[in-house]
């Protein structure tokens, strides 16, 4: 039974110090306003992550990465689609993608997901105008340009058209 409880209390700490970071970032996160939101102490928390840091790295492993959209080099107009569906679903993934590159310069690995893109532009299925590099970081940017600006309806229909049609055209041979 205690462990459940363990298990419970670091589940709440993870759910209230994701829409912390997602709306303050990690400088304006305060453990304290986390422990509050999660009904524990910020003494707690600290022993369950040993500070902001690491509970910041724990929301990303555990919960983005969770709700991540699977990346596809050979579908990259698709891929770009869905990540645009889950930033106009849940736009805190978005915030909170934004805080990381902010805050964290160069943490971000995605070197599975470049070499999977040199790979498609060496058989000739993505085109090879930019570097591998490049072209995850123009799909990555069309796929969030709207994240900041509510969609509703029609408009979020078009904009999804949109960024699937604007990536296919950057990548197609």
């Amino acid at each position: 039974m205690p462990s459940r409880d363990r298990e419970r209390t670091r589940r709440r700490l993870l759910d209230a110090a994701f829409v912390e970071f997602a709306a303050y970032g990690i400088a304006g996160a305060r453990m304290e306003r986390i422990a509050r939101i999660a009904g524990c102490s910020a003494g707690l928390a600290y022993t369950y992550y040993g500070g902001k840091d690491e509970l910041f790295d724990a929301v990303q492993s555990e919960v983005v990465d969770a709700a991540a959209v699977e990346f596809d080099a050979l579908d990259l107009p698709g891929y770009a689609a869905r990540l645009y569906e889950l930033h106009h679903r849940h736009p805190e993934f978005a915030r909170l993608a934004t805080w990381r590159r902010l805050e964290r310069r160069g943490t971000v690995n995605r070197a599975g997901d470049v070499e999977a893109i040199r790979e498609a532009q060496s058989r000739g299925l993505v085109a090879a105008r930019f570097s591998p590099e490049h072209v995850l970081q123009l799909v990555l940017a069309v796929a969030s340009m709207w994240s900041s600006a509510p969609a509703t309806g029609s408009d979020h229909v078009v904009r999804r058209r949109t960024v699937e049609d604007a990536v296919r055209r950057l990548v197609e041979p």
